[in-house]
């Protein structure tokens, strides 16, 4: 004899966000440099974490999942000096969502590589 029980499943949680560590909401410019087309794409952050960036970007900035690219994190400093090659930081894309076209803007999720991680601990 079979018997049927009943069982609930719970939704699965397709939400592109998957930081485990805790989040600080900030509002700061950041410069993402794509190596692949060689240009710097002006931006914001909304929240960071130890291990990594939620970015806000122009639409048209050619992000990929899983490439790599180099950021810098803006001071709140107006007439900010350019950016050296020694102070970007290394980090993964990790996801993008490209629903906010209404708005002509990005959101995109990025990992600190490895080392940059163990640098900014240093600091």
């Amino acid at each position: 004899m079979l018997k049927m029980c009943d069982t609930t499943v719970e939704p699965i949680d397709e939400s592109p966000e998957r930081r485990r560590g805790f989040r600080i909401p900030q509002d700061r410019p950041v410069k993402v440099y794509e190596p692949a087309v060689g240009r710097y794409y002006g931006g914001k952050t909304h929240d960071l974490s130890g291990t990594g960036l939620r970015i806000e970007l122009p639409v048209s900035t050619p992000l990929v999942t899983g490439r790599i690219v180099n950021l810098h994190l803006g001071n709140y400093e107006p007439g900010e000096t350019l950016v050296a090659d020694r102070d970007m930081v290394p980090a993964l894309v990790v996801w993008i969502d490209r629903n906010e076209l209404v708005r002509g803007k990005l959101l995109a999720g990025v990992k600190f590589l490895k080392r940059a991680a163990l640098a900014m601990d240093a600091a």
